[in-house]
């Protein structure tokens, strides 16, 4: 059978994500943007965005032993995506402000049409967890937004290698805290430890796979200037085998995920084109495939600031 079984297990299972973001966030993001072209291109990337990352998610839910919420996997990767978009678009003083009393539980005064899709998207997701503000999820998205808020020195070339890593690895710890933490109530200090290290390491590879973007935008990483590879990271995920086993026993659905990224991430290095067309992006298998863009500008209008 070779791999047919296995990617006909994937395009099911993305059928069933892109089916679930059809049922919950398509209705949301329909009734805050007004404009039709960036409804239509929101709408795609924040797709994609949820079907990818809920992969990740119930690899997670697998291994750690705990309910798989597809709600809330689909939900939290459209979250995340729009909010690293917003925020590298328009990451004013002001913006990040704003954004902090939305994440503490209070007000929220959007200025546009996209700010007021990420308010109701977050509040959704509040609504369906239906949590204490106690619960370390919560912890965790005060230090994804606070190391987001930092990471504007990313704009500076002189940043230092030293600076760049530490911020890169604690951003991206933080951000997978919380997507995973949505499967997982009162969440370890052990495995909260455990799943940051993971989440810098995925951040690497997001940055790996941003690299043009990035470069077009002139937001420095670790990637753009070549200081990270491929295999850099592979060696990386491998280092992190031995604990992930010590403390959930199996990690095979987890590390099935990881190997997939990394291989679209390697066609993708050696076929720049790869995902782009083929297949049509209406389908789940092309919904999957869907290289990365921004979701405020496409990449050849995404402005780059000084």
């Amino acid at each position: 059978m070779g791999l047919a079984g296995p990617v006909k297990r994937v395009c099911r299972r993305a059928a069933e994500y892109v089916a679930v973001y059809g049922d919950v966030v398509a209705p949301i993001v329909d009734s805050a943007l007004n404009d039709p072209g960036l409804r239509e291109h929101v709408d795609r990337s924040l797709c994609a965005a949820g079907t990818k990352i809920s992969f990740l998610i119930e690899g997670y839910a697998a291994v750690a032993g705990v309910p798989f919420r597809a709600d809330l996997a689909v939900l939290g990767g459209a979250v995340a995506r729009l909010y690293d978009d917003l925020f590298d678009e328009y990451g004013s003083e002001d913006l990040a402000g704003r954004l902090s009393a939305l994440f503490e539980g209070g007000s929220f005064a959007p200025r546009n049409d996209v700010e007021r899709l990420l308010g109701e998207l977050y509040r959704e997701v509040e609504r369906r967890l239906d949590r204490g503000r106690d619960d370390p999820i919560f912890t965790a998205l005060t230090a994804v937004h606070e190391y987001q808020t930092r990471s504007r020195i990313q704009r500076d070339p002189e940043i230092s290698a030293v600076t760049l890593m530490e911020l890169t690895k604690a951003k991206g710890g933080a951000a997978v805290v919380v997507l995973f933490a949505l499967m997982r109530p009162a969440m370890s200090d052990g495995e909260v430890t455990l799943i940051r290290e993971i989440g810098g390491v995925l951040q690497l590879l997001d940055d790996y796979q941003d690299v043009v973007l990035d470069r077009q935008a002139g937001i420095e990483t670790a990637a753009v200037r070549g200081e990270v590879t491929l295999s850099d990271i592979c060696r990386r995920f491998r280092v992190m085998k031995r604990p992930l086993v010590e403390h959930y026993g199996r990690i095979r659905p987890f590390s099935a995920v990881l190997y997939a990224i990394l291989w679209i991430a390697f066609l993708r290095l050696h076929w720049p084109g790869f995902g782009v067309g083929r297949p049509p992006a209406s389908t789940p298998f092309g919904v999957l495939m869907r290289p990365g863009d921004n979701l405020i500008q496409k990449a050849g209008q995404r402005r780059r600031r000084d």
